[in-house]
């Protein structure tokens, strides 16, 4: 594999394990790149990275940007480009590649669409109609790239549907290739109740990113439907973590609604936390609902974690939980549900452990990186076979 920004460099011949390769791959990728990196490592495909740097300028970036483009196309002659990036620079990748006739393959990691509408929507009710241009805008330029794109590589069968609907691509240029098992970060400690101040005899976690509104909504859904088993046992906590601009909003929502001192000391609103891996060891079960999503690698990590997962049916977490086997899927617009799937998960430490196991397994079975690249490989052979 060869890293055209200066990453460890291939003769550009072989895939994994030495072998053969036909098929040559240019990949530009920004955010996350091992998501895509590391599975293609395990794959015969000759391939190529450019990572993304978004520092400096706009007009420096897109200056650097062409000319990086230009050499990489220009040096690894490829099949087809994979683009993980959008906007800006996905929209001049594309322009060049279509212009050496390349085929470019997008990989979409959630619902472009769903997350500028609403951002979209929000501005406006806030009267903030510049920053409703920009998000116009700005889904306007990744429209234009998904109209160009050749196929697709989606992280859930939802999202995939999503892609056809909003794009009329053919299904069978559409693959579904989840996201690999993540590494958390390090091995957890045994003083992660000191560390994040937490005494409790059973915790409950959500982590989630509170970049996004609609997994703030998540969250304060979670709340609604825990305060109650909150309130009733004293040696129950609740624990939600992740950074972002509505981190604060946890905060806030938290002083609102909770009266009771005693309650409130329970529930821990960490923010963005370094070492995350402490808290899945402290925890007992995962919490998560959110109305935007792709594949959550939240649930992989607390999967891999051995935990059971209680998330809404929606997404890739219909793929990621085997209902009544792993954890369970709920609608969060049922009052009662995620609140009696939680109780039966306290109540039952042997259900706990067992559905902890399943998930761990298939997280190893499905999330592997070298499952995924095979997945992903076939999938581009494929594709770049029908393109031709």
């Amino acid at each position: 594999m060869t890293g055209s920004d200066g990453g460890r460099a291939s003769d550009g011949t072989t895939g994994a394990d030495g072998e053969a390769t036909d098929l040559s791959l240019l990949v530009f990728t920004s955010h996350r790149p091992e998501e895509v990196v590391e599975p293609l490592r395990e794959t015969a495909l000759d391939v190529a990275v450019v990572s993304v740097d978004g520092g400096g300028s706009l007009p420096s970036r897109t200056v650097a940007a062409v000319r990086r483009t230009r050499r990489a196309l220009a040096a690894h002659d490829p099949d087809a480009v994979l683009l993980d990036c959008y906007e800006a620079m996905g929209a001049l990748v594309t322009l060049l590649a279509d212009r050496r006739g390349v085929p470019v393959v997008d990989r979409l990691v959630g619902d472009t669409w769903l997350r500028f509408e609403n951002g979209i929507r929000e501005a406006k009710r806030e009267g903030e109609w510049g920053r409703a241009a920009g998000y116009r805008a700005i889904l306007g330029v990744d429209e234009f790239v998904f109209s160009r794109a050749s196929g697709f590589v989606v992280v859930s069968e939802q999202l995939g549907e999503v892609v056809r609907r909003r794009t009329g691509c053919p299904p069978g240029r559409i693959g579904n290739v989840p996201v690999p098992a993540p590494e958390v970060g390090g091995l957890a400690s045994s003083n992660g109740g000191e560390r994040f101040g937490i005494d409790a005899d059973r915790v409950l976690l959500t982590v989630t990113n509170l970049k996004y509104r609609a997994k703030l909504r998540g969250v304060e859904t979670a709340l609604e439907e825990l305060l109650p088993l909150l309130d009733a046992d004293p040696g129950l906590a609740y624990v939600v973590a992740g950074g972002g601009e509505y981190a604060s909003a946890v905060r806030a929502t938290l002083d609102e609604r909770v009266d009771d001192p005693d309650v409130r000391r329970r529930i821990h609103a960490l923010g963005y936390v370094d070492g995350v891996a402490d808290l899945y060891a402290l925890a007992d079960a995962f919490v998560y609902v959110s109305y935007l999503d792709g594949y959550p690698r939240v649930v992989l990590e607390a999967q891999e974690a051995g935990l059971p997962v209680v998330a809404n049916d929606a997404f890739g977490m219909r793929e990621q939980v085997d209902d009544g086997e792993s954890g369970y899927l709920i609608d969060p617009a049922e009052p009662g549900a995620l609140r009696e799937a939680v109780s039966s998960l306290l109540a039952e430490p042997e259900t706990r452990r067992r559905y902890g196991e399943r998930g761990r397994d298939r997280v190893a079975r499905e999330n592997a990186p070298a499952v995924v690249g095979r997945q992903l490989e076939a999938f581009l052979r494929r594709l770049v076979a029908a393109v031709d």
